[in-house]
């Protein structure tokens, strides 16, 4: 396994970020077969889903459901999804909705990341954001490659890139 540290500005556009635009043309390359839930801004991957309408992506419907109407295995999924329970509630209100108690606990993250590891083949990769290196892990099949922890400075938490590959089926 690798682990490297980097020192990098923030931005709320973690795709952006010198250190992790590295890491993904490391890994993505031009994103064919690869999927993004949590898009944003985002355009390494060749399917893209964002919530908010009002984001240039292919898709704009919660990220369980962008998942379970996916038909196809893919190479390799980015998942950027919102990195704290405040960060939930801020994104649904942008598009007006009102987080439930089921989007600000640890079931939002799992609710859609154990579909999107049966929809990777075997080999695929996961690269994983937030402020912690949970990532897919064993349960689902993956094992770690790579961990970049990009430090922000300050009182700003880091963002920690967790890369994976799917070593077995579950």
């Amino acid at each position: 396994m690798i682990i490297n540290r980097e020192w990098a500005m923030p931005s709320e556009y973690t795709f952006t970020i010198k250190p992790i635009v590295e890491l993904l043309e490391k890994y993505v390359g031009n994103g064919k077969g690869w999927i993004d839930p949590f898009a944003g801004t985002s355009k390494w991957a060749t399917i893209t889903n964002d919530h908010n309408p009002e984001f240039d992506t292919h898709y704009h419907l919660e990220a369980l459901d962008f998942v379970n109407q996916l038909k196809k295995m893919y190479r390799g999924v980015l998942f950027d999804p919102p990195y704290s329970y405040r960060q939930v509630s801020e994104h649904y209100k942008v598009i007006g909705k009102k987080a439930t108690q089921l989007d600000t606990s640890t079931r939002f993250y799992n609710r859609v990341l154990n579909p999107i590891a049966n929809k990777l083949i075997l080999g695929g990769t996961a690269i994983s954001f937030g402020w912690n290196s949970t990532g897919f892990g064993k349960k689902r099949g993956f094992a770690i490659i790579e961990i970049l922890l990009v430090n922000h400075g300050g009182y700003h938490n880091d963002t920690i890139v967790t890369v994976e590959r799917k070593m077995q089926n579950k």
